[in-house]
């Protein structure tokens, strides 16, 4: 039976997790509660969203003593992203891959489309579908990692970002190609507050961040 691939983000939060010291693990319980209001999760402007209540309900679940449970979780498309967006492609993804068969199922946005989170959306659905994965692509991924570990957004982007950082780490494990090691690039990021930076030129978090740093951390190597 396939494992579903949310469920493979699940573990790899997990295993993120299980990696920080207690301390750093009592920050980020700090920190995560503190973004949450009755009604949800805030977003970087201070409002609450139903976008980041996802991400804050995910890690709800992450920093449970519970183990994971063995169920297919969903997660919700953001109103706003349409199905030509590389994040609504993604999500969609995420929730119907069990659908999926044929390499036409892949949105032809994300092949023209020559941005990490594109390729790596392009990657997990060959893997996913048992598909060859298309070797250019992940040579390309490969490429965008830089010396301290971290993965740019795109061949133009300024610096590399935790975002693309984590997205890429977990499809080159999912597909069995080798990255170097981001451990250092992804402690960088890390807050004194309890949460993840974007990048090294933000100084601040939000709960979908704490999100990436923990897939970066469980699928880092």
């Amino acid at each position: 039976m396939r494992v579903p691939l949310l469920l493979k983000v699940y573990c790899a939060l997990r295993k993120g997790w299980n990696r920080l010291t207690p301390e750093a693990k009592e920050l980020l319980r700090v920190y995560v509660r503190s973004q949450k209001e009755s009604a949800g999760y805030r977003n970087a402007g201070g409002k609450v969203d139903d976008y980041y209540t996802q991400f804050g309900q995910v890690l709800e679940t992450v920093m449970s003593p519970l183990r994971i449970p063995l169920v297919r979780p969903s997660l919700t498309v953001k109103e706003s992203l349409k199905k030509e967006d590389v994040y609504g492609c993604f999500f969609r993804f995420l929730n119907e891959e069990m659908h999926l068969r044929r390499p036409e199922d892949i949105p032809e946005c994300l092949l023209k489309t020559k941005s990490t989170n594109a390729i790596c959306c392009v990657l997990a659905t060959q893997h996913q579908t048992k598909k060859p994965c298309n070797q250019e692509l992940v040579s390309w991924l490969k490429e965008r990692q830089d010396e301290t570990g971290g993965f740019y957004a795109s061949e133009m982007a300024p610096v590399p970002d935790l975002l693309s950082t984590a997205v890429a780490l977990f499809t080159l494990r999912l597909v069995d190609g080798q990255a170097k090691s981001a451990k250092e690039f992804v402690e960088a990021h890390w807050m004194e507050a309890g949460g993840f930076c974007p990048t090294i030129l933000d100084d601040y978090s939000d709960v979908e961040y704490v999100f990436y740093g923990l897939l970066a951390l469980g699928s880092n190597d």
